[in-house]
């Protein structure tokens, strides 16, 4: 087993233990095993391309969010990006406006993940979550 293929696996069993009931709960079997192969299914390529556009989402807030702008081109360029991120890990056809603005308002209702995007940038969950909002061009 190539260091990639041990590092999915070990991503794929750190999420069943620490969310695997809690994903199952709220959004049901089906889905939680569709990430999972989704997630176990990605070539080195595709997770690299992932991780650079989570670190250009990341880069983007840090920049952005203390402008208090999230209706800037930048701020919109910045949700399109963050579309295309999550995207990686949904299977074809998952995506749209909806499920893109239900992703980023749990960014703000579920602490740990406030926390996380908080820690790029002060008020990071919320300015991210209006910029999807305020983004009328992604879909």
């Amino acid at each position: 087993m190539s260091d990639f293929e041990k590092m999915k696996k070990e991503l794929v069993e750190s999420n069943e233990k620490n969310y695997g009931k809690e994903i199952r709960e709220e959004y049901g079997e089906e889905v939680y095993e569709a990430t999972n192969d989704i997630l176990s299914g990605l070539t080195e390529e595709q997770w690299i391309s992932s991780e650079k556009l989570r670190a250009t989402v990341e880069d983007m807030l840090r920049k952005l969010a203390p402008t208090g702008d999230p209706a800037s081109p930048q701020a919109h360029e910045m949700a399109k990006l963050h579309g295309q991120w999550a995207s990686t890990f949904w299977a074809d056809g998952m995506y749209s406006r909806e499920a893109h603005l239900a992703l980023v308002q749990m960014y703000t209702d579920d602490a740990r993940f406030t926390a996380y995007y908080d820690s790029i940038a002060k008020g990071g969950a919320e300015f991210l979550r209006q910029a999807v909002e305020q983004a009328d061009d992604i879909e």
